[in-house]
């Protein structure tokens, strides 16, 4: 009983921690895509 507690517990707090980190990670992501974007057309008046 106590294991399969401890097992669920686990699942819990994996998907928790999992669904921090995406959201920790998001403002980074989207500010990175955004350089990306920005960064394509001055790229291209260099050549």
């Amino acid at each position: 009983m106590r294991n399969t507690l401890l097992a669920l517990l686990a699942v819990v707090v994996i998907m928790a921690a999992h669904g921090v980190a995406k959201l920790v990670l998001l403002p980074f992501r989207l500010l990175r895509s955004l350089f990306r974007h920005s960064a394509k057309p001055a790229q291209i008046t260099v050549r």
